[in-house]
């Protein structure tokens, strides 16, 4: 139970620490003092201890007599582990302020206090911001399909459901046709399945893959359960592309969804969307790249971070808006009016509370309720949810970034686990994520016109 507790916390403060987490579980080699077993770590961080003959989970909790499908849960684990330890940013490797002082008596507090100051507020203009070179590059490019491509790239946002190379992406016209017959089979398989029933999330996921292949009202759907972060970036994406029906549903998001994409209840940020939706900051190639340096980026909270879906059904996130919306017994810590009681106390019933809200994938096997079909669902709706999980940065998303109190960040700071490339103030072309072309070619541009940021 400590260690679960550790990774809640670890998830809720910062990424840094989740990180190391999993690294350090990656590290053990999967394998437990006792010689007949190995550790499995679960999408949640959970140990599962394994037997070597069987491969099958010997977790001494089950179901009882009403289990059922050992195997294929077992199966389950093994595949969603693999699927993470395949991520591409497995080797991703942070790097800490150092709170103590060195010879000359000087600490790193100074580059982490801006951090630390943006922290007290829901948003701003100043995170992830874009460069003056990043800038020029970008408005060096006089084709719609190669802004389109880039500001896709630049959102971190991948197709989960079916690899789409970059050749492939915004291939669909605006009027749905595809303009390269090489990408027929990506595109036939994506258009059959961007309206399943399946579940929210997985059309939601096809639908981000529509969008990455051209049509940017895939990625005005959302839906993307307890992945608050990515379902926020997906709709900003989606109205930086130019969708201004996306404006309209963000204001709706800040006023009446809030929790459900991660968000606070803000009702400036409702009125600025809304008034830009009547009044489109449109380029000339029907975009809105740098609507972030308009409303500005929010800090969303969001619990699946570093590696580890701890709650990708958004379970604590409708608990929280009943308390704090409906109840008011909270105060959130992006509310205006916290401080640091309130956002303590908020942090306290989190740390308290969220073990409830996680997956018991300790548990073994099903329980003999679950239909076969039920158990279907939740093996792929698992497998996916390590998909996402595998594919999102250990930055995040740069209009959505990660949520802090600033009481934790200061606590990590001082423990010397704040991982300062998650400063969400570094401008995006230099995290580690960013598409290492793209970077080389901004650099080269940049150069070239004696661009200095």
């Amino acid at each position: 139970m400590k260690k679960i507790i550790f990774i809640i916390i670890a998830i809720l403060v910062v990424t840094a620490v989740a990180v190391i987490s999993k690294g350090k579980l990656q590290d053990k080699g999967n394998l437990m003092d006792n010689s007949n077993t190995y550790t499995v770590i679960a999408p949640n961080g959970m140990e599962i201890p394994f037997d070597k003959k069987t491969n099958l989970s010997v977790s001494p909790l089950d179901y009882g007599s009403e289990t059922i499908g050992v195997k294929e849960h077992s199966q389950m684990l093994l595949e969603a582990r693999s699927i993470l330890d395949s991520s591409p940013y497995k080797n991703y490797k942070p790097l800490y302020y150092n709170p103590k002082p060195n010879s000359l008596g000087q600490t790193d507090y100074l580059s982490f206090k801006p951090w630390l100051d943006i922290s007290y507020k829901p948003s701003s203009t100043k995170l992830s911001p874009w460069t003056k070179s990043e800038k020029a590059y970008y408005e060096s490019l006089k084709d719609k399909r190669d802004r389109y491509i880039y500001l896709v790239k630049r959102s971190n946002l991948k197709c989960t459901m079916i690899d789409i190379p970059d050749d492939a992406i915004g291939r669909v016209d605006s009027n749905g046709k595809l303009t390269k017959p090489e990408y027929a089979e990506i595109y036939d398989e994506v258009n059959a399945h961007k309206g399943t029933l399946k579940s929210m999330l997985f059309a939601g996921e096809w639908a981000v893959c529509a969008g990455i292949l051209g049509n940017p009202m895939g990625f005005a759907n959302g839906n993307q359960a307890g992945f608050k972060a990515r379902e926020f970036q997906i709709v900003f994406l989606s109205a930086q592309l130019g969708e201004v029906k996306a404006l309209n549903f963000l204001s709706n998001l800040f006023k009446y969804s809030t929790y459900e994409v991660g968000l606070n209840k803000n009702l400036q940020m409702a009125e600025e969307f809304k008034k830009l939706a009547k009044n489109p900051p449109l380029d000339e190639y029907g975009m809105m790249p740098y609507l972030d340096e308009i409303v500005g980026n929010y800090f969303v909270m969001d619990f699946n971070r570093g590696g580890v879906a701890f709650d990708p059904e958004g379970t604590t996130h409708k608990f929280l808006r009943e308390l704090v919306e409906d109840e008011g017994k909270l105060l959130d810590p992006r509310d205006l009016d916290a401080n640091e009681t309130t956002r303590e106390e908020f942090m306290s019933y989190l740390k308290a509370e969220m073990p409830h809200f996680t997956t018991r994938f300790d548990k073994k096997g099903f329980p003999n309720k679950m239909t076969d079909r039920g158990i279907d669902l939740y093996i792929d709706s698992t497998l996916l949810e390590a998909k996402i999980m595998s594919l999102t940065p250990p930055e995040g998303y740069p209009n959505a970034p990660y949520y802090n109190t600033p009481e934790e960040l200061t606590r990590l700071y001082e423990a010397g686990k704040l991982d300062k490339k998650l400063n969400p103030l570094t401008p995006v072309m230099y995290r580690d994520s960013f598409p290492e072309d793209l970077r080389q070619k901004i650099l080269s541009y940049a150069k070239e016109h004696k661009i200095k940021d």
